[in-house]
């Protein structure tokens, strides 16, 4: 059992679908959490490349109606990564590392407790 004390509810399970993240504001913070079916993690939700939502990664049009149609980034559960939509940057969920670059961006303990999933900023 974790102790949820520190903890903010930030969305129930069933609410992010699996293979994909949503983006939530807790305490100002911006973050993404992100469901990769047999976990939940919770990471800085702005690429540090170029500030790009990462929640939005693996939509379509995230940008103007002339820019692409097709999936851009995406959620990698097996490497548990998620890709940057704009540029492709690809984020360690659990240590918020781009490899090539060496960069890192914040990372959050993320847990579900009952049917709740909780972060602690």
């Amino acid at each position: 059992m974790v102790d949820t004390d520190n903890f903010t509810k930030v969305a129930e399970v069933g609410d992010i679908p699996e293979g994909e993240g949503e983006g939530y504001d807790v305490n100002g913070i911006e973050i993404a959490v992100f469901n990769t079916g047999d976990d939940y993690y919770a990471i800085s939700n702005r690429c540090s490349h170029q500030r790009a939502p990462l929640c939005k990664a693996g939509d379509e049009k995230i940008n103007a109606e002339d820019t692409w149609t097709g999936e851009r980034g995406g959620l990698n559960a097996e490497a548990c990564t998620v890709s940057c939509p704009w540029h492709l940057w690809e984020w360690d969920l659990e240590t918020g590392e781009h490899e090539a670059s060496g960069q890192r961006i914040g990372t959050f303990d993320c847990v579900v407790d009952g049917d709740d999933i909780l972060v602690r900023i």
